[in-house]
């Protein structure tokens, strides 16, 4: 009896021994490559949400009179290249690259050429974030790294960079500690090294706060290997920041800062 084409089939699968292949493999197979799909346009967003802060950021975007000297010595097109933040947009042309990855390999994903896929994936995580930068999320993930993370600052070349040039004269970060009847402030850069700067003479910009846990922005004179005897004080917030400034009018008087009236003095440290 002349064997059917079923026959033959059924022979060839115990030949080589199939086995079939239960249904939630392919649904999670399936929810797997959605999942990459969705954190790469998250990640993608929050590439290109620290991408901007880091670009925008640096002074030459709204406060280049502050910082004339530097820009006498490098050519301002230099400046804004080596501002580019690539390691931010590599990482976003990597997240990109992954999400088109995972959508292609769902079940319709497919179907869909290649230029729609990458637009779409870029169209979203620009929505994102849109949406991220409303809370200055690239802020905080820019200055966690910088403050935590080592290297990062020789990745990526940011304001912190520019303004720990002490020996030309700028000096940037956060104050840790301030004392107002010496008018010392303590400031810690991005390379986390602690300057004591004296700022009795200093002139104090509109917005600056010299209170624990600011960021500020210090030119002057470098005095010391830890010491800065400062000129002028300025907030670290550029001036076309969405956040409304809080002015402490006690920081002026007749146009100069008073340093016994800037901030109240932080507490003894006692020693263990």
């Amino acid at each position: 009896m002349p064997k059917t084409s079923s026959d033959k089939i059924i022979r060839e699968i115990e030949k080589r021994r199939v086995v079939p292949i239960p249904r939630w493999h392919f649904i999670l197979k399936s929810a797997v490559f959605w999942a990459l799909a969705l954190i790469s346009v998250v990640t993608g967003a929050i590439s290109m949400v620290t991408a901007i802060y880091v670009f925008f950021d640096n002074d030459y975007i709204v406060d280049r009179a502050g910082i004339e000297k530097f820009f006498v010595e490098r050519p301002f097109v230099e400046v804004i290249v080596q501002s580019i933040p690539y390691v931010w947009l590599l990482a976003l042309g990597l997240f990109i690259l992954a999400a088109y990855y995972g959508f292609r390999h769902t079940r319709k994903g497919y179907r869909y050429p290649t230029y729609r896929v990458i637009s779409v994936s870029l169209l979203l995580s620009a929505l994102l974030c849109g949406i991220l930068d409303t809370f200055d999320i690239g802020r905080y993930i820019h200055r966690y790294l910088i403050e935590n993370v080592q290297g990062y600052g020789q990745l990526v070349h940011t304001n912190e960079v520019i303004w720990a040039q002490m020996e030309k004269g700028l000096l940037g970060g956060k104050v840790v500690r301030y004392s107002g009847h010496d008018s010392l402030v303590v400031i810690r850069d991005y390379k986390r090294r602690l300057w004591q700067v004296d700022i009795s003479r200093a002139e104090s910009q509109p917005g600056a706060q010299i209170v624990t846990g600011k960021y500020l922005k210090i030119t002057g004179v470098k005095t010391g290997p830890n010491s800065f005897r400062a000129a002028t004080i300025r907030p670290w917030v550029k001036k076309n920041h969405r956040h409304t400034l809080k002015i402490d009018r006690r920081v002026h008087v007749n146009g100069k800062p008073d340093p016994r009236k800037l901030a109240p003095a932080d507490p003894p440290v006692r020693k263990p």
